[in-house]
C-alpha cells in the first residue's frame, strides 16, 4: 500500500487482501509515513499504542465504581495478562476489538450508571463501535451491544433501550463505518465487499472452513488465553462487603465474560485470541478479589483458596526458571545469557512469593506484590532482550534474505502449501511469490518454461516427491518449529544433497552454482 500509494484496500503479494477491514492498515500507513519506512517497528507501533490505551481505558471504566486503588489494580492485571501483552507486540487485529469494545462499554456505563449526557454519550459509543467495525467487522458492534443488553437485563433496566438517544449512537456508528464500505461498492469491488463483510463474518461463524473446534473449546482455552488471572475468576463470586458501586461493577464483569464466551462458543470457527475482549472483565473481577486479599477482608476459606492459586503460580514460576537455566543453554548456547536473566528473575520472584507464605511472615501482601512485579519485569525483559535474541531462530527473515541470493528477485519463486507464511515471505522478500495449493499446481509450475524455485516444508516432501523426481534441495534450513527446503525446478534444475544442513559444504556448493 505504501509503495503503490494505495489507501482504500490492503495489498499482499500484489493482490487485494479482503480478509480484514481497513482501520489497522490506515494506522500502519500513518506510522510508516511518520517513521519513514515500513519497518517492523512502524507496523507494531499502532498496536502497542492501543495496548497502552486499553490499559488506561480499563482504569477509567473502574474508577467511578470502585475508586483509584481498584482501578489501578485492574489496569495492572490487564497489562500483565499474557495474551494482552503478546498481542500488543504483534500485528493482530484482535486488540483493536478489545479497545473499541472497552470504549463503547465505558461510555455506555457512564450514561446508564453515572448520568453522563445521553445524546453525547451514545454518540461517542457509536463512534467507538464504528471504529471497531472498521477494525474487524460487525463483531465490534455485536460484543459491546451484547454486554450492555445483558447488563441492563441483569439490573432490570432493559427498558433503557427505548431511549431515543441511542439513535444518535446508531447514526454515528454508520457515519464512521459506512463510507469505506460504500467506497468499495462505488469502485466495483463487490467481491471484496462480500468477502470482508459477509464471508469472513457470517459464513465463518455459521459454516467455518478453518479453525473448527468443539463447542466446549473456550471452556478450556479461557484459562490459557487469559492467564494468569483467569485462574482466580471462580474465587471472585459473591465477594463480601461490596458497596453498590462495586456490586454493579462485578455484575457488569460477570455478564461481560459470560456474553463473550457464550457468543463465540456458538461459532464453528474458534481461536484463542477471540476471547481477548473478555480480558478487561477478568482483570476487573479479579482485582476485586485481590483487593480484598490485600486488605485482609476475605473469609478464611476464600483467603486459603487465593493462597493456593498464588502458591501454584509460585511453583510454576520456580519450575520455569529452573528449566530456563537447565535446558536453554544446552539447546541454544547463544541464548545462555538471556536464559540466565529470565531464570534468575522468575526464580527470585517465586522465592519472594514463597517467603511470603511462611507462617512467620505477618503480611499476606508479599506473594501478590511479588507475583505482579515478577510478571511486569518478565514481560519487559522478554520484550527488550529475549524475544529479539530468539528471533534469529524463529523468524524467516534471515532465511528469506539468503533465499533472495539463491533465487534472485527476477526469477520466479513459489511456496507450496504455505499460505499462512505467505505474508512473511512477501514482506521480507520484497518480491511477488506464487502460492501453490495443490500437487497439480506444483506439477504445472515445474513443467512451465523458465527458471524458477519452490520452497517446501520438509514434512510435505513425501507428498511431492514423485512430482519433483530426483531433484535435490539446494538448501535445508530449520526455522522455529519447522524446516524448509529450497528446490530449483524447470530449466535451472541444480543438484545438491538431500537433507543438507543449512550452511554445510554441499549447501554452499549449491549456492555457488545457483544462477
Amino acid at each position: 500500500m505504501h509503495a503503490r500509494g494505495e489507501a482504500l484496500v490492503p495489498i499482499i503479494n500484489g493482490v487485494e487482501f479482503p480478509e480484514k477491514p481497513i482501520l489497522y492498515y490506515w494506522l500502519a500507513l500513518l506510522s510508516v509515513r511518520l517513521l519513514g519506512n515500513a519497518s517492523e517497528l512502524a507496523l507494531r507501533v499502532p498496536l502497542t499504542v492501543l495496548g497502552v490505551a486499553t490499559v488506561l481505558t480499563c482504569y477509567l471504566l473502574v474508577l467511578p465504581y470502585a475508586g483509584r486503588a481498584h482501578a489501578r489494580l485492574s489496569a495492572a492485571l490487564l497489562a500483565t495478562t499474557w495474551s494482552v501483552w503478546w498481542t500488543a507486540r504483534t500485528v493482530q487485529m484482535d486488540l483493536l476489538v478489545v479497545f473499541f469494545t472497552l470504549c463503547a462499554i465505558l461510555t455506555a456505563t457512564r450514561i446508564l450508571d453515572w448520568g453522563f449526557a445521553r445524546w453525547t454519550g451514545w454518540t461517542l459509543a457509536g463512534i467507538a463501535a464504528g471504529l471497531g467495525f472498521l477494525s474487524k467487522g460487525p463483531i465490534a458492534i455485536v460484543l459491546p451491544g451484547l454486554v450492555i443488553i445483558l447488563y441492563l437485563a441483569a439490573t432490570r433496566r432493559i427498558g433503557s433501550l427505548r431511549d431515543r438517544a441511542i439513535t444518535a449512537g446508531l447514526a454515528s456508528c454508520l457515519a464512521v463505518a459506512a463510507p469505506w464500505y460504500l467506497a468499495l461498492n462505488a469502485t466495483g469491488r463487490d467481491g471484496f465487499l462480500h468477502e470482508v463483510l459477509w464471508r469472513q463474518n457470517v459464513t465463518r461463524f455459521l459454516q467455518a472452513w478453518d479453525h473448527r473446534q468443539p463447542w466446549w473449546y473456550y471452556l478450556v482455552s479461557f484459562w490459557i488465553v487469559l492467564a494468569p488471572w483467569a485462574a482466580f475468576v471462580p474465587l471472585a463470586s459473591r465477594l463480601p462487603g461490596r458497596d453498590a458501586g462495586r456490586r454493579a461493577l462485578d455484575r457488569l464483569a460477570w455478564v461481560w465474560i459470560a456474553g463473550v464466551v457464550a457468543f463465540f462458543s456458538l461459532s464453528e470457527s474458534k481461536r484463542g485470541p477471540y476471547l481477548l475482549p473478555a480480558a478487561p472483565a477478568v482483570a476487573i473481577l479479579v482485582a476485586g478479589l485481590l483487593e480484598g486479599y490485600w486488605n485482609r477482608e476475605l473469609s478464611l476459606r476464600r483467603k486459603r483458596a487465593v493462597f493456593g492459586v498464588l502458591l501454584f503460580h509460585a511453583i510454576v514460576l520456580l519450575a520455569g526458571g529452573v528449566l530456563a537455566l537447565a535446558r536453554v543453554p544446552a539447546i541454544l548456547p547463544p541464548l545462555t545469557l538471556h536464559a540466565a536473566a529470565v531464570g534468575a528473575l522468575v526464580i527470585l520472584g517465586s522465592v519472594a512469593m514463597l517467603v511470603g507464605f511462611l507462617p512467620s511472615m505477618k503480611t499476606s501482601r508479599l506473594p501478590l506484590s511479588a507475583f505482579i512485579g515478577t510478571l511486569m519485569l518478565l514481560y519487559v525483559v522478554a520484550s527488550v532482550c529475549v524475544l529479539p535474541a530468539v528471533d534469529r531462530y524463529k523468524s524467516a527473515r534471515g532465511f528469506i534474505a539468503r533465499l533472495n541470493e539463491i533465487a534472485p528477485v527476477e526469477r520466479s519463486l513459489a511456496l507450496y502449501r504455505m499460505q499462512m507464511r505467505l505474508g512473511e515471505y512477501c514482506y521480507y522478500g520484497h518480491r511477488p511469490i506464487l502460492n501453490l495449493e495443490s500437487r497439480a499446481q506444483l506439477r504445472d509450475y515445474r513443467e512451465s518454461p523458465g527458471e524458477k524455485f519452490v520452497v517446501i516444508e520438509e514434512e510435505r516432501l513425501d507428498d511431492v516427491g514423485p512430482i519433483l523426481g530426483d531433484v535435490e534441495p539446494l538448501v535445508r534450513q530449520p526455522i522455529g518449529g519447522y524446516t524448509v527446503l529450497v528446490f530449483a525446478v524447470g530449466d535451472n534444475r541444480l543438484g545438491g544433497a538431500r537433507g543438507t544442513a543449512a550452511g554445510g559444504p554441499a549447501d554452499r556448493a549449491a549456492r555457488t552454482r545457483a544462477p
